[in-house]
């Protein structure tokens, strides 16, 4: 699995996340799991490797504005 660290924790984990998509290749994140810093996802590295930031939507369950945008610290498989 390839792992996308942000460089500060997201509102929630996997669980409360309806979409995480990487930019700017605009490539939506599958399989979505851990979190609220690391998150493990079964995009192939190479798709994602770019990758400088995630725009997360967040289920109900997170309190607060549902949309998030943080900064992409490293990818690595």
């Amino acid at each position: 699995m390839t792992t996308i660290t942000l460089i500060q924790n997201a509102r929630g984990g996997a669980a409360d996340i309806v979409a995480m998509t990487a930019n700017p290749m605009n490539v939506q994140l599958q399989g979505l799991a851990g979190g609220p810093v690391q998150f493990r996802c079964t995009n192939a590295q190479a798709a994602i490797q770019g990758a400088e930031s995630v725009d997360i939507t967040y289920s109900a369950n997170v309190a607060g504005n549902p949309h998030e945008t943080i900064q992409v610290s490293s990818v690595i498989s």
